[in-house]
């Protein structure tokens, strides 16, 4: 099994590994996009030794992670409103937000210690676009939002439901392996619009669905 190093990597080295590997993701990340994700994945990297938000991945599979979060920057538009369910230890909502000034993020998450990481998170970047709340989907009842974004959150067509979550035309974007079962699995709502592959992981994409009705 991998093992995470004995101690954090400074924001520093997350840079470099952002700069070397950031090519093989088709990007080319601004400055501050790489400055700000080097200080997310210093904190993650510190946090994690505390609490369970990631597991013990090596520091190159949380660049990873990070950069195939931030593939999906050019799928949000400007001044939309996105939630992101089931934020976690921050993927794919945090790169997004770091990446996509113009657009506002709920980062959903229920858990408390996973709150309070990705509130500190804001709070030191900070996120000025983000907001953080410590809930569950049918807490939301009656909101409704431009864009949806998930990763790695179970059972995806319970939670979507009718679609009520996202405004009718629009989308969400969910980071998966199983984008033509979730497909027919959201039938009643939303349709694939688009799919577009992680470069560097042979089933791993970014499928976009389209609220239909």
């Amino acid at each position: 099994m991998s093992r995470a190093p004995e101690d954090p990597l400074p924001s520093e080295r997350f840079e470099d590994l952002i700069r070397r590997r950031a090519p093989a993701y088709g990007l080319e990340p601004d400055p501050r996009t790489i400055s700000l994700t080097g200080a997310y994945l210093e904190t993650l990297d510190s946090w994690r030794r505390k609490t369970n938000l990631t597991g013990p991945l090596p520091s190159e599979e949380l660049v990873d992670h990070a950069l195939e979060s931030l593939l999906g920057a050019s799928l949000i538009a400007g001044g939309q409103r996105v939630i992101d369910v089931g934020s976690g230890g921050g993927f794919p909502a945090v790169p997004l937000a770091i990446a996509r000034r113009d657009a506002a993020f709920t980062l959903i998450e229920p858990r408390v210690k996973r709150v309070a990481f990705l509130r500190h998170v804001a709070r030191r970047l900070p996120l000025r676009n983000s907001e953080v709340r410590q809930a569950r989907i049918e807490d939301l009842s009656g909101e409704t939002f431009d864009a949806a974004t998930t990763r790695a959150v179970g059972a995806l067509e319970s939670w979507v439901s009718d679609g009520a979550l996202v405004r009718p035309g629009g989308a969400l974007i969910a980071w998966t392996t199983e984008a033509h079962q979730l497909e027919a699995d959201l039938a009643h709502a939303f349709s694939l619009e688009k799919s577009l592959p992680v470069p560097v992981s042979r089933h791993r994409e970014i499928a976009v669905f389209r609220r239909t009705r």
